[in-house]
């Protein structure tokens, strides 16, 4: 019954012009410029349907109370002449749609009524929901709110029924819009986020020297609401609206905190932002200095404020997601130092998209309380921003030959914004686990290569790269386990820190006609236009983080944990790569006036040709991809002389460990045809 649709809405315009100062060609500027919008629309409806006749029996009959002993509708003989009394169900007159949808503990479900409705029966009468068959339900039955309580229904995009809803509904819908029947429709909006931009770019040779100089600007709307403040689910008093004697270390827009989170407490904390201060304005570097074990309650605006609540004013906890613009200027140069050495340099700023954690809904804090109650839960953040990387690179090439070159440069990127996984501390209600833009990181490298035009039947390239990535973390999810720990930020290597590169590829290839050097059959020149080309890739290890303690497989602990070492303090194994092409060509139709030739090309590949089983993870604790340590610990030994059978949990274990992520493929082979025309 799950079921998602993506649109993508796209513009793009871009020119080019020309701009010859006084006829003068070398001072010619070659101007190029483009705009782009872009909107995506994402719907998803995702629903468990196994828990729908859970839910039904919980619905039905709610309204029932107790036994209306004032009404009498018959007797029932139990023999020897004893009878008893039948009396009918004492029903509450109310709805839920008349109820606070925070506190519907009594009266009527919008289900029972609509099957009532539906199956003609009397609002006293006892309805067994096992008894019925599935066509006598229907999911319209519910209201859209009994479905999202039972946490059995996700949605966005569509209405709880599963229909098409347009980008016109808004946020704040979702709290306040009702049906005919008053009831809340809790329709909510597809996720539409908007990217905008635009550039200019002028090239222009000024002595001798070629410059790229540009500009892009990049606008970034999630298009949506989100906290307004993310350390508190409601409207909290800032030190300016509490009034009395603000320290001046303090700014009026802080949050005030008090003992009892009212205005008659006593302020206890001040929060800027995520800074927070003491009572007399002395900053801290963690709250629990200020608050221990004690919860951090804020001032609220409105006591006892219940998002569930018919009375909640969404205004008051939600703001539009401030859109995000990014500069990103470049400048690149070249000159020649040489006839036969050129040197180049550039800058780039580049700023991406956040690519996940964005999307949140109305649903995902009407549940706030409820969330965090699921483990390992995160609230994703419709503010993030982009993640940019600024990118240094100088080098220079050499000509050795008429056929051949060299080409080295140095690089250096500095990663910015990008997403980590962050827990509020001291938030109100609750604690919770969300994701912010924290981590940085720089990459830094060399890279060396080699050039050899077709020389003969020969050509060739081989680079070499050595790299070191630094950074606070790998992903959005790589400071998971510390995160809560508060704002920790430790360099380590990377998790794509590959320290060497080498590259190596070399064609050897026939021509035809005049130029063919290859062997004949009869006259024929049986290898014109064939060839065969290898290619070897080979990389030192990337880190991962050695486990202290062996853990069994089974647990997904990834075979360990503890940390032993440093973060990604340990390195994979070299894995080398050999892939190969052979192929001809063939020409089926010759070119001529008027007429475009037409030609085949037949080739067999195969790629990790000699069938290396280089590895690509392995368990932590051990370092080895099929052992993980469980069983030759003395945990691991007691669960096997326990086992009914050791010699078969051993061999299931062991079964358990294979895991063919940990290598790369083995090899695959391929026979396939081009035509050209």
């Amino acid at each position: 019954m799950d079921k998602s649709q993506s649109e993508r809405y796209q513009f793009n315009a871009k020119g080019l012009f020309e701009i010859v100062p006084s006829g003068d060609s070398k001072g010619k500027h070659t101007v190029e410029f483009g705009i782009m919008y872009e909107q995506r629309v994402e719907r998803s409806h995702v629903i468990l349907p196994r828990n729908l006749w859970q839910i039904a029996r919980q619905l039905t009959n709610s309204h029932f109370n107790n036994l209306d002993f004032t009404d009498s509708i018959g007797v029932i003989d139990l023999g020897n002449g004893n009878f008893v009394t039948q009396y009918a169900n004492l029903v509450q007159d109310k709805t839920w749609a008349d109820l606070d949808p925070a506190n519907r503990t009594d009266g009527q479900s919008n289900f029972d009524k609509n099957l009532r409705a539906a199956l003609g029966a009397g609002r006293k009468e006892w309805i067994d929901v096992d008894n019925l068959t599935p066509d006598q339900l229907l999911l319209e039955y519910f209201s859209p709110t009994e479905l999202t309580n039972a946490q059995i229904m996700g949605y966005y995009g569509y209405d709880y029924l599963g229909n098409t809803v347009g980008g016109d509904i808004s946020f704040n819908d979702f709290f306040l819009e009702k049906d005919a029947d008053g009831e809340y429709t809790r329709r909510i909006a597809p996720n539409q986020p908007i990217y905008t931009a635009a550039y200019v770019e002028d090239k222009f040779l000024f002595k001798d020297i070629i410059f790229r100089i540009g500009l892009r600007v990049d606008r970034y709307d999630a298009n949506t609401k989100t906290l307004k403040d993310p350390y508190s689910l409601y409207d909290a008093l800032t030190a300016s609206e509490f009034g009395g004697n603000t320290p001046g270390a303090v700014s009026n827009n802080a949050v005030v905190y008090t003992d009892d989170g009212t205005t008659n407490g006593e302020v206890r904390a001040y929060r800027d932002g995520a800074v927070w201060y003491t009572a007399d304005g002395t900053e801290v570097n963690s709250p629990i200095n200020i608050f221990g074990v004690d919860r951090a309650l804020p001032a609220l605006v409105t006591q006892n404020d219940n998002i569930q609540s018919a009375s909640f004013d969404p205004n008051s906890t939600f703001v539009d997601a401030e859109p995000t613009i990014n500069w990103m200027p470049r400048l690149a140069f070249s000159f020649p130092i040489s006839e036969e050495a050129n040197f180049f340099a550039h800058y780039d700023v580049l700023a991406q998209r956040p690519p996940s954690n964005t999307l949140a809904t109305p649903l995902t804090y009407y549940y706030f309380l409820d969330n965090i109650q699921t483990p390992d839960y995160q609230f994703n953040n419709p503010s993030l921003r982009p993640e940019r990387t600024i990118d240094y690179e100088v080098g220079f090439q050499q000509k050795l030959s008429a056929s051949s070159a060299i080409k080295m440069s140095a690089y250096y990127k500095e990663l910015r914004d990008m997403i980590q996984s962050q827990t509020f501390l001291y938030a109100f209600p609750s604690n919770y686990d969300g994701f912010g833009n924290q981590d940085f990181g720089t990459v830094k490298g060399f890279n060396f290569s080699y050039d050899l035009r077709r020389t003969g039947n020969i050509t060739l390239r081989a680079t070499y790269t050595l790299q070191f990535a630094q950074g606070t973390g790998s992903d959005a999810n790589s400071q998971r386990g510390i995160s809560n720990r508060g704002n920790l930020r430790v360099i380590y290597p990377l998790s794509f820190d590959e320290r060497h590169r080498v590259t190596g590829t070399i064609d050897y290839r026939y021509a035809e006609g005049n130029k063919y050097n290859g062997p004949t059959v009869g006259g024929k020149q049986i290898f014109a236009n064939a060839g065969i080309n290898l290619t070897v890739i080979s990389a030192s290890g990337r880190p991962y983080t050695a486990s202290l303690i062996s853990d069994p497989v089974s647990d997904n602990s990834g075979g360990g944990s503890g940390t032993r070492g440093g973060i990604n303090g340990a390195r994979l194994p070299w894995n080398t790569t050999l892939n190969l092409r052979i192929d001809k060509d063939f020409t089926l139709v010759e070119p001529a006036k008027g007429v475009k030739g037409m030609y085949l090309n037949v080739y067999f590949r195969a790629q990790n040709a000699l069938d290396q089983r280089n590895t690509l993870g392995v368990y932590s604790f051990t370092g080895s991809s099929d052992d993980d340590g469980y069983i030759a610990s003395a945990r691991g030994q007691a669960v096997v002389n326990n086992a009914i059978s050791p010699e078969s949990y051993l061999l299931s274990y062991q079964w358990r460990l294979l895991n063919p992520g940990f290598y790369t493929l083995p090899r695959r082979m391929y026979i396939g045809a081009l035509i050209n025309f």
